[in-house]
């Protein structure tokens, strides 16, 4: 994979500006190629957000960009791992495909104690890249397949005690996907077939997705997972069960150490408890992002003894702190119009709600970006449209 030359010229640059020193490179030679040099250093760089433990084995082997963003992260990687440990039992006696290997980030930590575990990936390149980085990770129990996991799974004789797929999410032009239906593979066009050889399949959607299309088009769903961390929800996991378990399937909302478990049912069938007033000294929530995406907003109320500030704004009060509310919290300072603040110099700025976009509002009062006072401009139950100064607690 890598020459002496390209390993030495990889770790005395690795932390410099990929562009920058793309501008400095010369001619390759046959034993330094600069194109494939500079993908590996930009590879690195990539996987210390995403993947630390990657990053720092030296012995690495990274495909070309568009691999690495849509490999998983460490958080997200490692909580498809729990979905299994906890719904797979005995998985030493089992096996484990990943239909739709990619990087192989995904496929590397889910695997660990099946008895075997088949990666399957169409392009030859990436299954290269991927036997020689599970060799310097010292797995054991992996076999590479370079072909169609549409095609292995019909063909493979045998019973899974779990599967992953992942598949693309972008059309022949390269324009993001986001329906089901139109991503690659179809998992509509197979799922008879996963059901029949597995205990449990893990299937990857779109964040963009809404999850109520998941539960109208997929069978015997026993869990929708939506995963988010640094407050943007980063992937929907569906799971799949060999027999059907529920009639309907919980909603499982993580943001990083937060998690929410509902009914779709349960929200329906309750009622919001919307505040009477917002006034100074009262504490404020904004749900985190995995919360946003699963909307349950009256069942909060109900759990949580928060009040949302209206039935349309997705913003809650409470007079006492509420630990463990799932999202940020803060303490209002001060509630009024846009003609109140013109004095704050510097705020960060979050609409609910509300006719205009942050960015717009922030022009409008002359705001810099950024320091200790947070506002949250929306609509209060009576209409009026305000905007309320906080500070974070939590």
């Amino acid at each position: 994979m890598l020459t002496a030359t390209e390993k030495i010229f990889v770790e005395m640059h690795k932390d410099d500006d990929v562009r920058a020193l793309a501008l400095r490179m010369k001619e390759g030679t046959a034993d330094f190629r600069p194109k494939f040099v500079l993908q590996q250093i930009a590879g690195i760089q990539a996987m210390r957000r995403k993947m630390p433990q990657w990053a720092d084995n030296q012995n690495i082997v990274y495909p070309v960009h568009l691999s690495l963003e849509q490999c998983s992260s460490e958080f997200t990687a490692n909580y498809k791992r729990s979905i299994i440990e906890r719904l797979c039992a005995d998985v030493s006696n089992k096996i484990f495909a990943d239909l739709t290997g990619g990087f192989g980030v995904d496929f590397s930590v889910m695997s660990a104690g099946f008895a075997k575990a088949f990666y399957v990936e169409r392009n030859a390149e990436l299954c290269e890249i991927a036997q020689h980085n599970f060799q310097a990770f010292g797995m054991m129990n992996f076999n590479v397949v370079n072909g169609d996991g549409v095609e292995f799974l019909k063909n493979f004789d045998g019973h899974f005690g779990a599967i992953f797929i992942d598949p693309a999410r972008r059309d022949s032009t390269g324009g993001k996907t986001v329906h089901i239906q139109d991503c690659e593979p179809n998992i509509l066009d197979f799922q008879d077939i996963i059901l029949q050889k597995s205990d449990i399949a893990i299937i990857k959607l779109s964040p963009m997705l809404d999850i109520s299309e998941c539960q109208l088009k997929l069978k015997n769903i026993a869990e929708i997972h939506i995963v988010a961390s640094d407050g943007e929800c980063k992937e929907i996991l569906v799971v799949l069960t060999a027999k059907k378990t529920t009639d309907e399937p919980q909603i499982i909302a993580i943001n990083n150490n937060q998690t929410f478990k509902f009914l779709k049912s349960e929200e329906q069938n309750c009622a919001a408890t919307i505040a009477d007033n917002i006034q100074e000294g009262m504490c404020l929530y904004e749900p985190n992002a995995a919360i946003m995406k699963a909307a349950p907003f009256r069942l909060l109320t109900q759990r949580f003894g928060a009040k949302k500030i209206a039935r349309n704004s997705n913003l809650y009060v409470s007079d006492e702190w509420i630990e463990d509310f799932p999202g940020r919290g803060f303490r209002i300072v001060k509630v009024g119009g846009v003609k109140d603040f013109k004095h704050i110099e510097k705020a960060n700025i979050a609409v609910r709600n509300f006719p205009l976009k942050a960015d717009e509002l922030r022009k409008q009062l002359k705001i810099k970006d950024g320091g200790e006072v947070y506002l949250f401009a929306t609509t209060l139950n009576d209409g009026r449209k305000v905007i309320i100064e906080t500070r974070k607690i939590r």
